[in-house]
């Protein structure tokens, strides 16, 4: 009898959510499986229906292999160094396989649902070739973790990993669950002799795992974290666009800029020509500034975008600190406190971390919004989301970030 393991099926885990559960439900309806039952017998409905006969079986576990990779998740991305990438390994399947296949813990179950250990062990892997990313090679990678809380006391887990090669782009992308109180696989599990891990720890060791397998490596500290500030910036620049609105306003108030910017530079601070590029940037940031905090409709920060950021952190050449904050999940843009280290920004050309808001590419079942927090630290950046976030959003937030097959470089 096929069953959920009790890990994933575990409320509390938040590995199978209520929308991953009803979006199966709604696909399968003409079997009967309905979308308005409360979550355990949504779980119950889906395990009789792989019982039913072994090619609805391989369909639950190919479903739930899929939903155990996304939700909350901590998505850990370092750049593939070019020189690695073989021919080979970039357009022939056979070439991959051939390396994959003998890692497989189980030739005979291709899927996340049972067979863990304490050593990372493949499960399942796929190659696709997509228009919008290109080539993916997406490997199932699991081990045996231990955790403990004061209120439930110590446990041994299952943990999957999925780590995605995609070969057009150079990048390679870890992702695992974001959970505290993780530690080490032991047989007998003592706290005070437990080693304490986490999930950045254990995408990290997944993507050595891939490399080592792979023989591909990865770019070091300061040319990744150059890439990924960089990339991060034009992310920021892209979701903070002015508004309509407030562009108007600005052009209608031309001549009095024109007027300022002459005052400065000739009767209050006697300038030569060379500073007036710069002394009208800091006036229109200041018109704008007051244009944006005092402009009664916030929603123009926010409509027809597919982000806003909500908080963002940033150093500049002198490796001054800067950390912004947006009160009540408000649009940063919307705050005098951008526009004070926007100038910053834009000299510098490069961002530590922003927290964004996300509209959902789907909605049935879900919020319409989610939150994502994008760091670069050394050679990788990291994304957490924070609340169960579907697989094409949490692909729609990477390649924001990354840029597809067609525009990055």
């Amino acid at each position: 009898m096929f069953s959920i393991p009790y890990t994933f099926a575990n409320e509390d885990e938040s590995y199978i959510t209520i929308p991953a559960l009803k979006r199966f439900a709604r696909e399968k309806k003409k079997e009967d499986l309905k979308t308005t039952l409360d979550r355990p017998q949504l779980i119950q409905d889906i395990e009789n229906y792989a019982n039913q006969s072994p090619e609805k079986e391989e369909e639950v576990l190919d479903w739930l292999d899929h939903v155990l990779i996304e939700g909350i998740k901590d998505v850990q991305i370092k750049i593939v160094d070019d020189e690695s990438f073989t021919t080979a390994f970039l357009n022939e399947d056979e070439y991959v396989e051939q390396i994959v296949e003998p890692l497989l813990v189980n030739a005979e179950n291709r899927h996340l649902n049972k067979g863990y250990s304490g050593e990372l062990s493949l499960f399942r892997y796929e190659i696709s070739n997509e228009e919008e990313y290109g080539r993916r090679i997406r490997l199932y990678l699991g081990k045996l973790l231990c955790t403990f809380d004061k209120k439930h006391g110590a446990a041994t887990v299952p943990y999957p990993i999925a780590v995605d090669v995609y070969c057009d782009i150079g990048i390679i992308v870890s992702r695992a669950k974001s959970k505290s109180g993780l530690y080490k696989y032991v047989d007998e599990f003592v706290l005070e002799q437990a080693t304490p891990t986490k999930s950045e720890k254990e995408t990290a060791t997944a993507i050595k795992w891939v490399c080592e397998k792979l023989a591909i490596g990865t770019k070091k500290s300061f040319e990744a974290e150059t890439v990924f500030k960089s990339r991060l910036y034009c992310m920021l620049e892209r979701y903070t666009q002015t508004p309509n609105e407030i562009i108007e306003l600005i052009n209608q108030k031309t001549a009095e800029i024109d007027g300022i910017v002459d005052s400065v530079m000739h009767q209050i601070c006697n300038l030569k020509r060379a500073y007036e590029e710069d002394v009208r940037s800091n006036v229109l940031n200041m018109v704008e500034k007051y244009f944006s905090i005092s402009y009664p409709d916030k929603r123009i920060f926010i409509k027809d975008r597919e982000a806003y950021p909500l908080k963002l952190n940033a150093t500049d050449e002198e490796d001054s600190k800067v950390e912004q904050t947006a009160a009540l999940e408000e649009p940063l843009q919307s705050k005098a406190i951008f526009f004070d280290n926007k100038k910053m920004l834009q000299k510098s050309q490069a961002c530590d971390g922003v927290t964004f808001m996300f509209a959902r590419i789907n909605t049935m079942y879900c919020s319409k919004q989610f939150k994502v927090k994008i760091v670069v630290n050394k050679d990788y950046c990291i994304l957490k989301f924070t609340e169960y976030t579907m697989e094409e959003d949490i692909i729609h937030v990477l390649f924001s970030l990354i840029g597809t097959a067609r525009n990055a470089g």
